[in-house]
């Protein structure tokens, strides 16, 4: 008789054990969660979302040097002084032929056009260059014979002949000077750079003129010399073409428009300021 209570009792225990094993502990630490099986730390998704989208981090500036470098200059040379050598030879008809020589020293004005190549790697700083100039100094108006020379013909009327003859004609050739300069250094964004630089020119009179006392014209042959060793220094300004935040430009090449002046001292008193402007390309290596 007793046999079916005792039964559900049985029953109703399990039934609570059952439910009390099924209920989480009140001060259990929390599961451990294992990699894949379950919702990333905070921390673990940031930095996982980091990864994903990086900061943009903007690049350094360039820098003025970065390999070999060609440019083409166009500028205007002005000379305060120069001394230039001059070489006279007069023939008179029944008289012979005389020879004189000298020295003058004249202002002048000259127009250049020229290039100039930096070389790459180790040798990046030394620059070399040749322009051709038109111009020259203002010889005409200077005498061709010495002072104190007797010649037995008229200075007067040669020199004179001289200046109606050549004042609209230029007795200068084309100037040929090569240079090579290094960088010395750094100025508010500007290159300097010092160097040696050599200047070669020549000139030509020729004509007749009447020879006074002797009742012919006599004929002349002048040659005009111009050559000094300067010592050069200048100041190079760059300014680039392209946007420095344009990213669609070639790495590792850059062009633009440069800026140069300077000053030449020299050999035989010679001084010229001089000014260019031009294209310029650079390209790494």
């Amino acid at each position: 008789m007793n046999c079916p209570a005792r039964r559900r009792n049985i029953l109703i225990l399990v039934a609570v054990s059952t439910r009390l094993m099924a209920a989480p502990a009140i001060d259990s630490p929390p599961t451990p969660v294992m990699y894949g099986e379950g919702p990333a730390p905070a921390s673990t998704a940031s930095e996982a979302s980091d990864e994903e989208k990086p900061s943009e981090v903007k690049p350094p500036r360039e820098p003025r040097s970065r390999g070999s470098e060609l440019s083409f200059l166009v500028g205007l040379g002005a000379l305060p002084t120069a001394s230039y050598k001059y070489q006279t030879r007069v023939t008179l008809p029944s008289a012979g032929e005389f020879q004189y020589s000298g020295r003058q020293r004249a202002p002048g004005i000259a127009l250049f056009v020229g290039a100039a190549f930096t070389l790459p790697r180790r040798l990046r700083r030394i620059t070399l260059a040749g322009t051709i100039g038109v111009g020259g100094v203002d010889s005409t108006s200077q005498p061709v014979i010495p002072s104190g020379m007797s010649p037995p013909f008229s200075k007067e009327s040669l020199d004179s002949n001289i200046q109606n003859r050549y004042s609209k004609r230029l007795p200068w050739r084309a100037a040929l000077s090569s240079y090579v300069e290094h960088d010395i250094g750094v100025f508010h964004d500007k290159r300097i750079r010092a160097g040696y630089q050599f200047w070669n020119q020549s000139g030509l009179y020729t004509g007749s003129f009447a020879a006074a006392g002797l009742g012919a014209s006599a004929d002349y042959n002048v040659r005009l010399s111009l050559q000094s060793h300067l010592f050069r220094i200048s100041v190079n300004d760059y300014n680039d073409l392209q946007d420095e935040r344009d990213r669609s430009r070639r790495v590792g090449r850059r062009s633009g428009m440069m800026q140069q002046w300077g000053l030449l001292l020299g050999s035989h008193k010679t001084i010229m300021l001089f000014a260019g402007i031009g294209p310029f390309c650079q390209i790494a290596h």
